[in-house]
Formats: C-alpha cells, sequence, structure tokens
C-alpha cells in the first residue's frame, strides 16, 4: 500500500560578484583587478558532494568552489546585445570563491590570473556571464560563452554537481557597478531538477522496513542552450535522451508513521538523499519508482514486498500532472505498509409492521 503526495518549489541562487578589471596605464595605483566577491546573507551546509549547493535564495558557493566566467567589451556607449561584443578573456575565466565571502582568479595565467577594468575618460564597457561549476563532471561548455551546454547526470548521486548559470550583467564599467564600484551582480539559476523522496509508514502496528529503492528509465543527458537578447537571458533544454537507473536514498531503520525520512534537515538535504537530474518530461509507462519492504507484524514471519510506481501516475494535490522543470524541486513522500481492513456494522430497521387481533371466548 503507497500514498504518494508531491511538493515542487523552484529557487534561484543569487551572487553579488565584485570585479575590477584591465586598463592600458602603467601607474599601478590607477589599476583595479577584477575580482570576485559574493554577499551571503546567510550560511548552508555544506554537503557530501564537494559541488552540491544546498536550495534557497541568496546564498554563498561553498568554499574553494571554482566558476568560469566569459566577458565581452564594447565600445563605450555601446550595449552588449548578445552578439556585438567581443572577447574580454582568451576563454572561461576560473574564478574561485574563499572561505571569507571573497574570490580569486589567480588559477589563471597572466601571468599572475589577474585582470583589469578599462580605464579613461571614456571606458570601454564589459558584459559578463558565468556557469558553475568550473569544469564539472559532465559538462561542456560552448567555447564562445553564450550557445549549448551539453550535460550529462552522474550516475552516483553523491557525485552529481548542481550544475548553474547566470544571467548576462551587461554594460558594466568599474565606475557604474553597484552597490560599490568594481561590483558586478551575478544571479546564478538552477538548470536541473533537485528530485528529493521520503518514506514513512501507514497507521499499523508493525515493523515496517524499507531495503531498496530505485529509478529507472531516466533521461540522464541533455543540451542546455543558453542567449541573450539585450535584456533577458534565456536557458532552454532540448535533446534530452537516456534510460538510465539511480539508486535512492531511503531509511535504514523502521518507519515511523507520520514522521516522513530524511536523514539531513527541511531544508538542506545531504547529497546522497537528493538527486539533481536533467530537466524531463514524465512520461506514461517510461520513468519508474521500484521499491522494497518488509513488514513484521508480532509472532507472524517476516514478509517482503516489491511495488514499481509508475511516476507518471503520481499527481499533485489537485491531481494535476507534474513534470522534473528546470530550477525546480520535487519531493515526493511515500507511505508504505499493510493496509488493515476495519469494519463498520449498522443495524438495518425493521422492513414492515402487520398488526393482528383475535378475540377469544
Amino acid at each position: 500500500m503507497k500514498k504518494i503526495m508531491i511538493l515542487a518549489a523552484a529557487a534561484a541562487l543569487v551572487f553579488a560578484s565584485c570585479a575590477k578589471s584591465e586598463i592600458t596605464s602603467v601607474n599601478e595605483e590607477n589599476q583595479h583587478a577584477i575580482g570576485f566577491g559574493a554577499y551571503t546573507p546567510r550560511a548552508i551546509t555544506k554537503a557530501a558532494a564537494a559541488n552540491y549547493v544546498a536550495p534557497g535564495a541568496n546564498l554563498p558557493l561553498i568554499a574553494n568552489a571554482d566558476f568560469d566566467v566569459f566577458g565581452w567589451i564594447t565600445a563605450n556607449g555601446t550595449s552588449f546585445t548578445g552578439s556585438n561584443g567581443t572577447k574580454f578573456f582568451d576563454s572561461w575565466y576560473t574564478v574561485t570563491f574563499k572561505a571569507d565571502g571573497n574570490t580569486d582568479g589567480t588559477k589563471n595565467a597572466y601571468p599572475d590570473g589577474l585582470r583589469y577594468w578599462p580605464t579613461g575618460t571614456s571606458p570601454q564597457w564589459l558584459s559578463f556571464y558565468a556557469y558553475y561549476p568550473s569544469n564539472g563532471t559532465g559538462i561542456t561548455a560552448p567555447a564562445a560563452g553564450l550557445g549549448k551546454f551539453t550535460f550529462t547526470a552522474q550516475a552516483a548521486a553523491a557525485n552529481q554537481i548542481d550544475f548553474m548559470v547566470s544571467d548576462v550583467v551587461k554594460d558594466k564599467t568599474y565606475d557604474n557597478c553597484t552597490p560599490t564600484k568594481g561590483t558586478v551582480p551575478l544571479v546564478f539559476h538552477h538548470m536541473l531538477t533537485k528530485v528529493v523522496f521520503k518514506f514513512t509508514k501507514t497507521d499499523v502496528d508493525a515493523v515496517v522496513t524499507i531495503t531498496g529503492a530505485s529509478l529507472s528509465g531516466i533521461k540522464n543527458t541533455g543540451d542546455l542552450t543558453t542567449a541573450f537578447n539585450g535584456t533577458t537571458t534565456s536557458m532552454t533544454w532540448d535533446n534530452q535522451s537516456g534510460s538510465e537507473g539511480y539508486t535512492v536514498g531511503y531509511p535504514t531503520s523502521a518507519l515511523v508513521y507520520g514522521t516522513a525520512y530524511t536523514s539531513g534537515n527541511s531544508a538542506d538535504e545531504v547529497a546522497a538523499d537528493v538527486l539533481l537530474m536533467v530537466p524531463q518530461t514524465i512520461e506514461a509507462d517510461t520513468q519508474k519508482l521500484t521499491i522494497t519492504w518488509t513488514v513484521k507484524s508480532g509472532s507472524d514471519a517476516t514478509v517482503t514486498n516489491t511495488a514499481t510506481i509508475d511516476l507518471n501516475d503520481i499527481k499533485k494535490s489537485d491531481n494535476s500532472h507534474i513534470d522534473w522543470a528546470q530550477n525546480a524541486q520535487v519531493t515526493y513522500t511515500i507511505t508504505v505498509g499493510p493496509k488493515p481492513i476495519y469494519f463498520t456494522g449498522s443495524v438495518d430497521t425493521w422492513a414492515s409492521v402487520t398488526n393482528g387481533s383475535i378475540e377469544v371466548n
């Protein structure tokens, strides 16, 4: 017996990056090297995987995580439209997020890793765009910055990454950045679907224990195309393919009625309990969840059960269909265990009443 509920939520991750960039002056006092710093309204719990970022808004990257930035340069007064700029960096520029909230570019050559803001009475304008994590396993980034990424989700949940790309921040000079000079606000968005499974049991006097949980038929690869029209950065998935299986995290101890299992907390589940998946349509008879569990009641023998659930059959509380959408979280709560047979009793009224009489002398 299973009871399934769905919760879905989208989350965006915001970073404000401090950038100080290139000049031609030989006066070192006037040089402003590009550095990136992120504002961190609250801390997050570091998950098991090095590249996992917990859900929520306005969170920092984990310490020593790298992201890559692409930059374009246009003439002063010429707005970047997505195709009219020339490359500011030779290629993707790697930035390291530090524990103190600052970042550096020392992993790059040239020769000390630094880049500088253009200066002068009419400095050229810079535009920036980024993806996370730098050189992440399964990510192939476009050589020209914007364009087609290819992505493959890793087989083990603990090795999966929170693939993100940012909006384009355009037309910046050292002086027109806010909230402080040289600060470029990069807003990152989750490109994957965060999928979480939780387990509880029916209200029975029996020991119910999950012994296995896995997904099958999952599309694990796809293309993400990013573009900029001068105002909006678009991020679109297509060509999703594959039919892969994934192990689902489950409790190793007996389930407790009314208490949904998660080994993390309500906000930040650890990586082993979270799947970061390619967004996809959940189709009939395609993506499935298989679970096994045992039931032990009193002195009765332990009974092993298996169920395969078509994810397409799972609906939201309003009975609408649910897909794995980009930048969204889907939580499945599965209630397993025997469903007791209960009886109620009622008494029907007499069908009719007949009165008779007789007089005896």
